[in-house]
C-alpha cells in the first residue's frame, strides 16, 4: 500500500506472484489479522513434508472476576466508509469496520504467530501447491446459519471475477487460474478453490508461495453469503440486510451520521467484553472537532483506522494540556516514508550520490522539530517486524562521509551537480520537509533543490508519466505494508519487473532480482530468510531510494479503555479485545 489516501494504489496485476518474465504490479492483500482470539501454541511441521496446520490451543479470555459496573459501550470517531463489502474495500476506514464484523480462516498477531479462526486446521501438500482447510465446527453467521466452505469458495470466485471490479482481485493471483480469470476472462468457476464438503476447502496454487497464509488472513479473502448478495444486490451491506460472522454484528448504519456494532453472543470464540461500539461519523477534515469531542468526554478513543491526523492539531494545545499528553499513545506501524530517486538521471546513478543525499538528513530533528509527527528515524527502507531486516548495514547519518561520497562521485561541494527537483503532493507536512531538504542540501552539500508541489490527482498522474522519467529527480514516496512479510517489500516494490507499475524509479540490479525471485518460491523458512538477508545487503549497498522515517500510529485513549492496541498493519485495533474498566 503506497503512502496514499487509501489502501489501494494501483490496479495492475500481481504477476510477481505468478508469472515469470512479465511486468506488472498491484497491491497484494494485507495481513490484517481480523478478530484473533487467544494465543495459539504452535508445533512447527518438519520442512519438506506435508505440513499440518498449527494445532492451536486457544486460550479463551477469562471472564472478569466481578461484573462490570461501567457500561461496555465504546464511543469512537470515524469517517463514512465507502463500502463494507470485503471484496470491494480498498480504504482503511472500510477495512477497520469490516475486520470487526467479519472473520476469515486465520490471522496473525504482531509477533507473527498464526492464529486459527474460521479454520481449525489446515495442511499443505509436500510440493507446496495445495492447501486444505478444515473449517471450525460451530462457526455461524449472524442469522444462525453455519459458515461453510462453500461460502469461501463463492466469495473468492466472486471477487476474482472481473465483473465484480474488485481493485484487490490481484491478491488471488497465486491461486491457480486467478490471473487468467481476471485478465483473460476465463470462467471464474475455473479458480483453483473448491469446497469438497461443508467443512473442507481445497486451494490449489500456480506455484509455491510461502506468503500465501498471510494473504489468506487479509480482508479480501473473507467469506460472503451468496444468497444475501444475490437477494439485495448493492444494498447487501446495509444494516438491515447484511449477514456477518465476526465477534460483532452491524446493528445500525445511518450514513454520514453513525455506525453501531453490537456483540454477537453466538460467536464461536471468546466473547467481546464490549457490548456496543458506537462510531460517530465525521468529515475527513474534522480533526479539530474530533479532539474537542474527545476532550468533552463524548468519545472514549480516537484511532484504529480513523482518518484523522492528530499531528496536524497538536501544537500548543497538547503542550498546554497534561491530560492529553498522558492519553496520547503511540504505536509502531509497518510503513516507511522515503524519497523515490529517478535512476534514469545520470547525476543520480552513482550510489554514492544517493548516499550523500541520505546521510545529511537529520531524521530525528526532522520528525520532532520540523514535522512534529510521530514516527521513528529510518536507517533502511524496511520497517520493524520483518525477517532479514538489517538497518545496521545501511549508511549512517554522517555529514563528513556524505561530503566524501559526493566528491568521490565527481561532485565536490556540489560542483557540477545540476539543480535537483523534489516533487510532492500538496500538503503542509511535505512542504515543511521540502523546505528542510532545500536548506540542508544547500548548506551542507552545496546542492540546489527546487520544490515542485502538485495537487493529488496531478501528482499521481505525473509520477506515471514521461515528465518524471525525463526530468524528475526525487519525489515523496512511501509504502504501508499490506501484510507483514518481506515479499510485500522486496518483491512487490523493488523487483525490476514490478518497478514500472509501482514507483517507476528505473532501478535494476540483476543480483537482487535473482535473490528475491528465488526467495518468493522458497518454502524452507531458514533458506528464505537467508535469501532476503542477501537482498537486504544489496539494497544497503546500492541505496536505491532514500529512507527518511517509519510511520507511527497515534491514538488518544481514555485511561479506562483497556487493551486498545492498533496493529502495525493498517493501524486497525481488534476491538473484541478491548474493555472499559470500572472507574477507580
Amino acid at each position: 500500500m503506497r503512502a496514499d489516501r487509501s489502501v489501494f494504489s494501483r490496479a495492475c496485476a500481481l504477476l510477481v506472484f505468478v508469472v515469470a518474465g512479465c511486468s506488472a504490479a498491484p497491491p497484494p492483500a494485507p495481513s490484517v489479522a481480523p478478530n484473533e482470539v487467544g494465543t495459539p501454541t504452535v508445533d512447527p511441521a518438519p520442512v519438506g513434508q506435508a505440513t499440518a496446520a498449527p494445532r492451536a490451543t486457544i486460550a479463551a479470555t477469562a471472564p472478569p472476576a466481578k461484573p462490570f459496573t461501567r457500561e461496555q459501550r465504546l464511543r469512537m470517531p470515524i469517517t463514512e466508509p465507502p463500502t463494507l463489502d470485503p471484496g470491494l474495500a480498498t480504504d482503511s476506514v472500510s477495512i477497520d469496520v469490516i475486520s470487526q464484523i467479519f472473520e476469515g480462516l486465520l490471522g496473525f498477531d504482531d509477533r507473527g504467530t498464526i492464529v486459527p479462526l474460521g479454520a481449525e486446521r489446515w495442511t499443505m501438500s509436500e510440493d507446496g501447491l495445495t492447501y486444505t482447510f478444515t473449517l471450525r465446527d460451530g462457526s455461524r453467521w449472524s442469522d444462525g446459519k453455519p459458515v461453510t466452505a462453500g461460502d469461501y469458495e463463492w466469495a473468492w470466485k466472486r471477487t476474482v471475477d472481473p465483473q465484480t471490479a474488485s481493485d484487490y482481485a490481484t491478491v488471488f493471483y497465486p491461486i491457480k487460474n486467478a490471473l487468467k480469470i481476471h485478465r483473460q476472462r476465463l470462467d471464474p468457476a475455473e479458480l483453483g478453490v473448491v469446497a469438497t464438503d461443508e467443512r473442507t476447502l481445497v486451494v490449489t496454487l500456480e506455484q509455491p508461495a510461502a506468503f500465501f497464509l498471510r494473504l489468506v488472513s487479509g480482508w479480501t479473502m473473507l467469506p460472503v453469503r451468496r444468497d444475501v448478495v444475490e437477494r439485495f444486490g448493492d444494498k447487501w451491506t446495509e444494516a438491515k440486510n447484511v449477514v456477518t460472522n465476526g465477534p460483532f454484528v452491524l446493528k445500525a448504519w445511518r450514513h454520514d451520521e453513525r455506525i453501531t456494532l453490537e456483540r454477537y453472543d453466538d460467536y464461536w470464540g471468546a466473547k467481546p467484553a464490549l457490548a456496543t461500539v458506537a462510531y460517530r461519523i465525521y468529515p475527513a477534515d474534522a480533526a479539530p472537532g474530533v479532539l474537542a469531542a474527545y476532550q468533552a468526554g463524548e468519545l472514549d478513543a480516537v484511532g484504529s483506522g480513523a482518518a484523522f491526523d492528530l499531528s496536524a492539531i497538536q501544537g500548543d494545545r497538547f503542550v498546554a494540556d497534561p491530560t492529553l499528553q498522558r492519553e496520547l499513545k503511540t504505536f509502531p506501524q509497518s510503513a516507511t516514508m522515503f524519497l523515490t530517486v529517478n535512476h534514469r538521471r545520470p547525476h543520480l546513478q552513482d550510489p554514492r550520490v544517493r548516499m550523500a543525499l541520505g546521510q545529511v538528513i537529520e531524521r530525528r530533528r526532522l520528525l520532532e522539530d520540523v514535522l512534529q509527527r510521530v514516527g521513528a528515524p529510518a536507517a533502511g527502507l524496511l520497517p520493524e517486524g520483518l525477517v532479514a531486516r538489517r538497518p545496521d548495514l545501511w549508511p549512517k547519518e554522517d555529514v563528513q562521509q556524505a561530503k566524501q561520497n559526493l566528491a568521490a562521485a565527481g561532485f565536490p561541494d556540489g560542483k557540477g551537480m545540476p539543480e535537483l527537483r523534489f516533487t510532492y503532493n500538496t500538503n503542509p507536512q511535505w512542504k515543511l520537509m521540502g523546505e528542510y531538504l532545500q536548506q540542508r542540501y544547500k548548506d551542507v552539500l552545496g546542492i540546489d533543490l527546487k520544490l515542485d508541489p502538485m495537487e493529488w490527482a496531478g501528482f499521481l498522474k505525473w509520477r506515471r508519466g514521461e515528465d518524471w522519467q525525463t526530468s524528475g529527480d526525487l519525489y515523496r514516496g512511501g509504502w504501508f505494508a499490506d501484510y507483514e512479510d518481506p515479499n510485500n517489500w522486496h518483491n512487490v516494490l523493488w523487483d525490476s519487473r514490478e518497478d514500472p507499475g509501482v514507483f517507476s524509479s528505473g532501478w535494476k540490479d540483476e543480483a537482487y532480482d535473482v535473490l528475491v525471485r528465488r526467495a518468493r518460491r522458497e518454502a524452507d523458512p531458514a533458506r528464505r530468510e537467508q535469501l532476503y538477508a542477501q537482498a537486504e545487503q544489496v539494497l544497503a549497498r546500492e541505496y536505491p531510494h532514500i529512507p527518511v522515517f517509519h510511520y507511527g500510529i497515534q491514538a488518544l485513549v481514555k485511561p479506562y479503555v483497556e487493551n486498545f492496541e492498533p496493529r502495525r498493519i493498517l493501524g486497525i485495533t481488534p476491538l473484541h479485545r478491548v474493555r472499559l474498566a470500572d472507574r477507580p
